[in-house]
């Protein structure tokens, strides 16, 4: 990253040959919201990282969330701007979720279109598909602005329909959050040019936090964690299977799940059905949650598909040795054998993978620590910030 733009003392040239102004350059980032998740939270640490440099940020939130509104509060120097003052629903249906938005999109279009054009912005960053939708009309009639998309997941069949093609066409650049998500756009560019912009961890502050979570418990038992929301594409259920058949063995043995969403229901049935309910704990939505994995021994993860996981990242950064599932933004985080164990999504598998783990104490810090090296010198929140940068400029002209 360069030197000058991570110390805020980054200029732009003006038309005057030998003259220099500093500049300070308005940025925008808009998303829909679901309260404090894997994407809020990664944002949240982009704008409290830029904190001194000539980047001035807004986040708009197309929809009021009190959660979110209190959370990027304590961001100095970040200005936030709701789109409407209306609260939806934290964890819809994706059917309510597209029908909302297909009622509310000429609404949102033309507030975006007022907000953006009246808000001084040079560069607009869109994430995720309802935004998208939100600023389609700006990206098309705004052209001093120029807009930035940015897919925060990995393409499904389902999301690689042509018309896909059309929500796409008036942004500059589009961009995914890991390697697998970039290339997933790469059919619905056309001559767009698309590049990966990588979720970076900030790394003093889980330190931070870390140093105070007290001392590490000092029983016996042995504990694996999953935080992720609890919704059918991450997969609980065969984390709870995999579960089963270790407890047979290793019978101290528990399994904490944080996070909320709507299959808590259904992975609470399941664990009764499987007889293990007495040594899972759905903790929900948890503050605490870098303690919770300071306090674990082993993560777990088995979605189907990331844009790139926060929470993998995070285990890592607190050198918390893995197992995950095979999936795209996923297995780019790791070394397979070196920084965690990458495996099919086969429950035996993982099982077996999981028992060399408990077994081995010695085997679990080297690859804890190693899995810590790896996301100081590749994931980063400064090597994300730099990316962001080297963005801005290219849009710029700089």
């Amino acid at each position: 990253m360069d030197d000058d733009v991570a110390s805020g003392r980054y200029h732009l040239e003006t038309g005057c040959k030998d003259t220099v102004k500093h500049m300070t350059i308005s940025v925008a980032h808009v998303l829909r919201t679901y309260g404090v998740s894997g994407g809020e939270r990664q944002l949240a640490q982009l704008f409290a990282a830029e904190t001194g440099s000539v980047y001035e940020n807004t986040f708009y939130s197309l929809y009021d969330n009190p959660a979110c509104t209190e959370y990027f509060a304590r961001i100095n120097g970040l200005k936030l701007r709701t789109v409407l003052g209306f609260r939806a629903s934290v964890f819809p249906s994706l059917a309510i979720e597209l029908m909302l938005l297909g009622v509310l999109a000429p609404v949102l279009q033309l507030r975006m279109l007022y907000m953006i054009g009246s808000g001084g912005h040079r560069i607009c960053v869109v994430h995720g598909l309802q935004a998208a939708v939100a600023c389609w009309l700006s990206a098309c009639l705004l052209r001093r602005v120029h807009f930035v998309y940015i897919h925060r997941g990995t393409k499904s069949r389902a999301g690689s329909h042509p018309i896909f093609k059309l929500l796409y066409w008036p942004y500059e650049i589009i961009a995914g959050v890991s390697i697998a998500s970039a290339e997933s756009l790469k059919p619905l560019a056309g001559k767009r040019k698309v590049m990966a912009l990588e979720n970076g961890i900030d790394l003093e502050r889980l330190r931070e936090i870390a140093k105070g979570c007290g001392e590490r418990r000092s029983d016996d038992s042995l504990r694996l964690i999953s935080s992720a929301r609890l919704i059918k594409d991450k997969e609980h259920i065969f984390l709870l299977d995999v579960f089963a058949q270790l407890l047979r063995r290793w019978p101290d043995l528990e399994f904490v799940i944080a996070g909320d969403g709507p299959e808590r229901h259904n992975l609470i049935e399941r664990a009764e059905q499987l007889g293990v309910a007495s040594k899972v704990h759905l903790i929900g939505h948890v503050s605490d949650i870098i303690c919770r994995m300071v306090n674990s021994d082993i993560f777990v993860h088995a979605s189907r598909m990331e844009g790139m996981s926060n929470s993998v990242l995070e285990a890592m950064a607190l050198g918390v040795p893995s197992v995950v599932v095979d999936a795209p933004g996923v297995s780019e985080c790791h070394r397979d054998g070196e920084t965690g164990f990458v495996v099919p999504r086969d429950a035996e598998l993982m099982a077996a993978k999981l028992t060399l783990l408990i077994g081995d104490r010695h085997v679990r810090s080297v690859m804890g620590e190693k899995a810590r090296q790896r996301v100081q010198n590749e994931y980063s929140i400064a090597a994300n910030l730099g990316r962001y940068h080297s963005l801005y400029r290219e849009l710029l002209g700089n």
